[in-house]
């Protein structure tokens, strides 16, 4: 039969699961873990406030959309 636990071993025990849980939210591999991958690194790309997509421009307006780049 188990021992029951103290209350400051399941206070120990729920803080360790909750910090477990929020780096599995996160997608981050556990402290010390080798195997864990490297962020990618993205292009900052910048992108038309008037549909979202990322920005071509043809004769100073958005070639989506249409919008004057101007007024970016």
């Amino acid at each position: 039969m188990r021992k029951p636990n103290s209350p400051a071993a399941l206070a120990e025990r729920i803080a360790a699961l909750e910090e477990r849980v929020t780096r599995l939210e996160k997608g981050e591999a556990p402290p010390g873990d080798g195997r864990a991958s490297h962020a990618e690194a993205r292009r900052a790309v910048k992108r038309c406030p008037g549909c979202g997509l990322p920005l071509r421009q043809r004769k100073g307006r958005c070639a989506a959309c249409g919008r004057p780049v101007a007024s970016l």
